[in-house]
Order: structure tokens, then C-alpha cells, then sequence
């Protein structure tokens, strides 16, 4: 099948190489074109462009697989073997054994998320062209790394504008629950059934590190703080207490778990099961020397801008206002909506409301294995300062 352009509408595809294609810049579609098929793009003049899957009732209707015309079996091998080889280039899987295996347009393959749990791979199909090929995806994930166990949590929002239901199921291999990885030598439980996203937030590892490096004789207070990640590297770089406070009575057990698989006890760690703001109004601030604020995103569309401003400038503002001096503040947002410039302003705002002099001393430091595509800006969603406050 064959989609063609309007006049003057091919400059993203054939100088900008972006790999969405929005309605407004169709001329038409072929007769007999369904959701999630498969189509090659021309000009308007007849020259060929891309290969991409199409929804046509959607705004944006197109999604680039390549920008050949390979057969899409080859296509879909080769990005994710090139991905898979990218990976082990770069991560010590000795050390971590958990990563990104397929971070969807970025790697090449839209609507499509890979995470690798020692052996174990989460799967998520976020768009009906993917839902598709999903049988092939699998075969080729099983050739190029023989998985003990795939399970798919399709469970995203994004399925719904796609016209698919969520969707959460073991699919090959044995029936595995809860896993335990390694990151940066640190032991984690993973629930893959329960857990947030795909079981870990994987994208925060280098963040953690860099946590790791400087928690050394310091009290921590880590809000939350999920399954533990950055408390448990701010203990194993030798912090002299960590405090882990977080919402969900599953989450605060499993950071239980991985504090006594660590070797720590509750002398070393406190975890608390509690809305993070309450924990606030209860408890003074001042006796922390770390502060590590890594909520969920509080804007999941763009009506919820408005809003997720208010609640980044509110936790700031709160933190900024009762921290004690030369305390450091690790703030992040996972919110797209949120950009790395309106992120920052609303940190300058929550400073300058309560009128604490604050410096920042370095920005996210993205893991190797969450590339983002050069041609695609807007795969850039995670944000993170590390400040100083006086």
C-alpha cells in the first residue's frame, strides 16, 4: 500500500527524518488501509520516503519503522539486534544485569518498550501497528537472547487512543512473579507482576549512582522512594541513615526485602508507609543532609500542566523552605509535559517564594541505556537537578 503526502509536507520526513507522521499531512489514504498496517510513504511528487505503520483516525496517524524499503521482518531483526549489541557494548551486565533492551522510537521501533530483568523480559505494545507485529517482536526477542520468561503489561493509556484494551499476561517461558537483578551491584527485587511501569524505573540509574557517590557519612531522606533504588545506593556508599518514605504498602515492603538481601537492618534504614506531604507536616527537615525527590508524574496529558506546575513548585517550595543550610536536593520529573525549561523555572519559583539561595551543581545524567534519537527530541521526558541549598 501506498500513503502519499500533501505538497511541501515531506521536509520532516526527508530532511528532519522524524519519525511521526501527523494527519494534516497526508493527501490520502489507500482504500482498504486498517489500523495498524503497514504502508510505504511517498511525495507528491511519487518519491519514496519512508516505511511506517498507520492509524487513520488518529492525529497522529503514522509511525516510521524505516526509512528504506526492507522487508519489515528484516526491519524489526536488525533494530533489535542492533539494540540488543548496543546495550552489551556499554553496560557491565556482571555488575547490572538489568537495562532498556527496546526504548521504542528511540531505538527504532515506535511503540514498542523491552526491559530485561536477568533473563526476564517486560514487554509493552503501546500502539496498534506494534500490537500487529507483536508475534514477530517475540520471535525475534527469543532468537536474539533466549529469555527465560516474556511477560507484556500493555497497560498505558496510550493503548486506548490506539483502540486496543489494556492488556497484562504472561506470554513464554516459565510464569516468573518477582525477580532478583543487580544494578551497579546492588541486589533489587523486581515484582514484574505488581510492579509500577514495568517492575524498576531503570532510567533513574545513573542518578543513582551519582547518589551513591555522595551519601558517604550523611542522613538521607528519600521521598518516594518506591522499592528502594536510590535509598539502597545511598546505603551502600555508606550513608549513616536513610529514611524512605512512600505511598504504597506493597512498594514500602519490598524495600524491607531488598534492605536485609543488602545486609542492612532497620538501624541503618527507616521505610515508612505514608503520604509524602503528611510526612512533611509531621516532621522537621533540618536533620537531613541529602533530600531526594522523585515523584510519579503529575502531568500525564496537557490539560494537567496547570496543575503538575503547582505540585512541583509546592514539594520544592516545602523542601527549600524547612531544609537546613548546605543541604543537597535531588528533584526529578518523569513528566512529559513538563520540560526541562518550565521544570526549572518552577524550581526557581518554589526558591524564590520561600527566598533560599539555591545553586544547581549538575543535571540528569541519562543511562546508556535510554538513547534518545536525535531526529526525535520528544523521547527527552526525564528531568533531574541537583541542587545546593544554602
Amino acid at each position: 500500500m501506498k500513503v502519499f503526502l500533501k505538497k511541501d509536507k515531506e521536509r520532516a520526513l526527508l530532511m528532519n527524518r522524524h519519525p511521526w507522521i501527523f494527519s494534516g499531512a497526508v493527501e490520502r489514504f489507500p482504500d482498504g488501509l486498517s489500523s495498524g498496517d503497514i504502508a510505504h510513504v511517498y511525495s507528491s511528487k511519487g518519491e519514496f520516503l519512508a516505511t511506517a505503520y498507520f492509524h487513520t483516525s488518529n492525529s497522529l496517524s503514522g509511525r516510521v519503522l524505516s526509512f528504506s524499503q526492507e522487508p519489515v521482518e528484516k526491519i524489526l531483526k536488525d533494530r533489535i539486534e542492533r539494540a540488543w549489541k548496543m546495550r552489551h557494548l556499554w553496560i557491565d551486565t556482571n555488575q547490572t544485569n538489568c537495562f532498556r533492551w527496546i526504548n521504542s522510537e528511540e531505538d527504532g521501533l515506535p511503540g514498542l518498550i523491552v526491559d530485561f530483568y536477568n533473563g526476564v523480559l517486560v514487554v509493552q505494545v503501546h500502539t496498534c501497528g506494534m500490537e500487529k507485529l507483536k508475534p514477530l517482536v517475540i520471535d525475534f526477542l527469543v532468537d536474539c537472547a533466549q529469555p527465560c520468561s516474556i511477560y507484556e503489561k500493555s497497560n498505558s493509556s496510550a493503548r486506548l487512543q490506539e483502540g486496543l484494551l489494556p492488556y497484562e499476561g504472561h506470554l513464554l517461558g516459565e510464569n516468573i512473579e518477582e525477580c532478583e537483578v543487580l544494578e551497579y551491584g546492588i541486589r533489587l527485587l523486581v515484582s514484574i507482576v505488581e510492579g509500577q511501569k514495568t517492575g524498576l524505573f531503570l532510567d533513574q540509574r545513573e542518578m543513582r549512582k551519582k547518589v551513591r557517590e555522595l551519601s558517604k557519612g550523611r542522613r538521607v531522606l528519600n521521598c518516594f522512594s518506591y522499592t528502594g533504588g536510590f535509598s539502597l545506593s545511598a546505603l551502600c556508599g555508606g550513608a549513616q541513615h536513610v529514611t524512605s518514605v512512600d505511598i504504597c504498602s506493597k512498594a514500602c515492603h519490598r524495600n524491607e526485602k531488598n534492605t536485609r538481601l543488602n545486609g542492612f537492618s532497620e538501624e541503618n534504614h527507616t521505610v515508612l508507609c505514608e503520604d509524602v506531604f503528611h510526612f512533611f507536616d509531621k516532621n522537621a527537615l533540618s536533620s537531613y543532609e541529602i533530600i531526594l525527590l522523585d515523584p510519579p508524574a503529575f502531568a500525564k496529558k496537557r490539560q494537567d500542566i496547570p496543575s503538575a506546575s503547582k505540585g512541583y513548585r509546592e514539594l520544592n517550595a516545602q523542601v527549600f523552605e524547612r531544609c537546613a543550610p548546605n543541604t543537597l536536593v535531588l528533584t526529578a520529573s518523569c513528566s512529559y509535559f513538563i520540560d526541562r525549561d518550565l521544570f526549572q523555572q518552577l524550581i526557581f519559583q518554589a526558591a524564590s517564594t520561600v527566598g533560599r539561595n539555591v545553586q544547581i551543581l549538575s543535571r540528569h545524567i541519562q543511562a546508556l541505556d535510554h538513547p534518545i534519537s536525535l531526529f526525535h527530541p520528544e523521547g527527552d521526558y526525564l528531568k533531574s537537578l541537583l541542587l545546593f541549598v544554602e
